[in-house]
């Protein structure tokens, strides 16, 4: 591990870089990286088995020998650079700032054939778009048990710096893959997953219907809901009953509310 000289000036090259990286989605791609916020992100980054090419981090932190305490077996190889307040100020992503932010490589989220539990819980988020939602659905995903998730023709960045904290950092642990809806279908046909999709149109609610023991859960996008391919090529279409006005819930809630029911059916009657 080498610590380079401190960065006092926020005009610095190194620090308008980490600027466009947290900002352009572009950049990120052009050069394979994304930035890392926060303790608690990094920490469970690192726990997924992924790797840091850089950090940086206030005096403060290097100064009470927190680094060492929180990663004891960082590579020897990372590069880490001490920042005063104003320029790790301009890099955060957060308003009031932080203590330390990461740099690590992206990776390809190329749909492959991902290993499936015996239950068989996968998730399908088509044309998604808000990275903030991406971010908390992850989080909703691994608690909920889901074996992988796959995004169907999205429109939101995976490495957006929002996913990563929305996330909690389980971004870096939960299977996400993407691709297009032809080829995700063909993937779920392969694997013997039954495809049910949610809308607001089904007769059939969540609590009415009998799911298969290997079930594949596709939740339509923010805008536009579920659109024509899956409606066609749906197995069935389930509906989230709602008693007061509102006519929709938040993308994430309703994902929360379908997986819970489906775990819910396949515990044992002993502890449902």
């Amino acid at each position: 591990m080498t610590v380079y000289p401190k960065i006092e000036s926020t005009s610095n090259p190194k620090i308008k870089h980490l600027v466009r990286l947290r900002k352009s989605s572009r950049y990120r791609n052009e050069i394979g990286m994304f930035i890392l916020e926060g303790r608690r992100e990094i920490e469970a980054m690192l726990a997924a088995g992924r790797k840091l090419e850089e950090i940086y981090l206030t005096s403060s932190f290097l100064d009470q020998n927190k680094l060492s305490l929180m990663l004891p077996d960082l590579s020897k190889d990372i590069q880490v650079f001490e920042l005063s307040e104003k320029p790790m100020s301009k890099i955060s992503y957060r308003s009031h700032g932080s203590e330390i932010i990461g740099v690590a490589k992206t990776w390809d989220l190329g749909l492959t054939q991902p290993e499936f539990s015996d239950h068989g819980l996968v998730l399908i988020l088509d044309e998604i778009e808000k990275p903030g939602n991406l971010g908390a659905i992850l989080r909703t995903s691994e608690a909920m048990g889901v074996d992988a998730v796959l995004l169907s023709d999205a429109s939101v960045d995976f490495f957006n710096p929002n996913v990563v904290r929305s996330s909690m950092g389980l971004f870096a642990s939960m299977p996400v893959f993407s691709g297009t809806k032809q080829d995700v279908l063909g993937l779920l046909r392969q694997s013997n997953l039954s495809v049910v999709c949610t809308s607001s149109k089904a007769s059939k609610s969540i609590y009415e219907y009998d799911f298969d023991p290997r079930v594949a859960l596709v939740m339509g996008g923010e805008s536009k809901g579920l659109g024509s391919f899956w409606e066609k090529n749906t197995d069935s279409m389930i509906s989230i009953p709602m008693i007061g006005k509102a006519s929709s819930l938040n993308l994430n809630c309703a994902t929360a509310c379908a997986l819970m029911e489906i775990n819910r059916r396949k515990m044992p009657s002993s502890i449902s």
